[in-house]
């Protein structure tokens, strides 16, 4: 209407409510996000922060913050590295768009990037900053592009190019969290080409790469016993009875409410109610299967359990790991350095839970921490009751092996835990005792992700299992 003329008031009433306006200029905004970004160090925290603490809705932990070396070592460092995120913020709307033209724009230009302008920084210098910094770098943030690229390439059937990416990768980022991924599929690829020579030997480099480890590993692993029969290999390598172990499984049959395929299963419980195929087999577990209590947690449960008994080992004093008060974790938590910069401390700490102090160390970190944001802790899922009752279940030394296995590399193994942690008390003085389950529904098979766990959980003397979910015939 105010534009045809017929409603010329708009303007002065519109102004009336809103009051005077400022409209803040493009080059004052992206310095404002430019501020923000080098003081969280991330893209998900702003100003906000600041007005959350004051209204006391958030509480961050309190460490001392020690910095040593910038994260960027000149100004052409931050500016490489705004226009690498700038370029993967492009791709990302690119493939919201199906926009496959910029897509491999985008792609091409990474790969150029990665190519001439990656800086070998020699870590044996003294002063050389702290390998965790590596995340801060245009080389990550592209990286991190061309890996989306040869997802592209490999659905379009491109193999000769996501082959060519990836050797670039591989050859370009030499601890590269991403290197399993990277490594498997070139070898899947190079099979692709009809090339299994070369597959195989990508395989077997990969299964010695130290910086590929858990479910990558024996993917890569079990490719290389596929394809080194003989004639290629007459030796059957060392780990090959490994991979061949028994893991124990538990049948029960569900009555399924929708039998559409691709779409996530839903069953009739045994209360009669609909539920998921985890939600079935707990009420499984409880009746028949044994009486146990329990959680559909995944990991959370567990990664609760790391921050509250490690606590004081994540925020001790470090150089270099804190940068601003806001932070729920230390810039080093998902790498090797973790442990590294902490043994003594970390060991020390699963002294005391070996020697049967958790559930004291529990109950003293909830009550002293209780809200404070710290990563993998969610105070709001998991209660005490919950979280004592998995230690007092698991024990003291299985909970320490556990928990030495996440500190050395809790990146690699903060994913995949069996769906289900279930607990019961054996008699009235306390005792109790824990079991671990992966459910699979009609069809479902495990991820080489949730084997690895299974593996190192068997190893370290855990009750686990897989609990197969399968439709109840027609005749019955």
């Amino acid at each position: 209407m105010h534009n045809n003329g017929t409603c010329t008031v708009l303007p002065k009433r519109i102004f009336k409510w809103t009051g005077t306006c400022i409209r803040v200029s493009n080059m004052a905004d992206e310095l404002l996000w430019l501020v923000q970004r080098l003081f969280f160090l991330n893209g998900d925290q702003d100003l906000s922060s600041f007005l959350l603490v004051d209204l006391g809705l958030v509480k961050f932990p309190d460490y001392t913050c020690s910095v040593v070396h910038r994260i960027f070592q000149e100004r052409n460092d931050l500016l490489q590295y705004e226009e690498a995120i700038r370029v993967a913020q492009f791709m990302d709307e690119s493939l919201d768009n199906d926009n496959m033209e910029l897509v491999s724009r985008c792609t091409d230009l990474s790969e150029n990037r990665l190519c001439t302008s990656l800086k070998e920084e020699d870590s044996s210098l003294a002063d050389s900053p702290p390998s965790f910094y590596s995340c801060f770098s245009s080389t990550w943030i592209y990286s991190k592009i061309l890996t989306l690229g040869v997802s592209v390439y490999e659905r379009e059937r491109r193999y000769a190019d996501a082959i060519r990416t990836l050797k670039i990768l591989l050859s370009k980022v030499a601890s590269g969290r991403r290197r399993g991924y990277w490594t498997l599929r070139l070898s899947i690829d190079l099979e692709h080409m009809g090339r299994p020579n070369e597959s195989l030997s990508i395989a077997e480099g990969g299964v010695t790469d130290p910086w590929i480890r858990a479910g990558s590993k024996i993917a890569l692993q079990k490719r290389a016993l596929r394809l080194g029969k003989p004639p290629r290999r007459w030796k059957v390598p060392s780990y090959a009875d490994s991979l061949k172990r028994n893991i124990k499984e538990v049948n029960i049959e569900g009555r399924p409410l929708n039998c559409e395929i691709g779409a996530k299963n839903v069953f009739y419980g045994y209360d009669g109610d609909r539920c998921g195929v985890e939600q079935l087999a707990l009420q499984y577990y409880a009746d028949e299967g044994g009486g146990w209590q329990g959680t559909h947690s995944e990991g959370g449960i567990w990664m609760t359990i790391f921050g509250l008994l490690m606590w004081d080992v994540i925020f001790s004093e470090v150089c270099d790991v804190f940068h601003s008060k806001f932070q729920t974790a230390p810039l080093d938590f998902e790498t090797d350095d973790f442990y590294k910069s902490r043994k003594d401390l970390i060991e020390a700490q699963l002294k005391r839970i070996q020697d049967g102090m958790a559930e004291e160390m529990l109950i003293s970190s909830w009550e002293l921490h209780q809200g404070t944001s710290c990563k993998g802790v969610n105070w709001d899922r998991h209660p005490m009751a919950d979280v004592r009752a998995v230690v007092a279940g698991v024990g003291g030394h299985r909970l320490a092996l556990l928990l030495r296995h996440l500190a050395l590399d809790y990146r690699s193994w903060s994913s995949g835990m069996p769906d289900l942690l279930l607990w019961h008390f054996l008699d009235e003085r306390g005792g109790a005792e824990a079991k671990l389950v992966e459910v699979k529904g009609p069809k479902d098979q495990l991820s080489e992700q949730q084997r690895a766990w299974i593996f190192v959980l068997m190893d370290f003397g855990f009750d686990v299992e897989v609990c197969k979910v399968s439709l109840v015939s027609k005749r019955r």
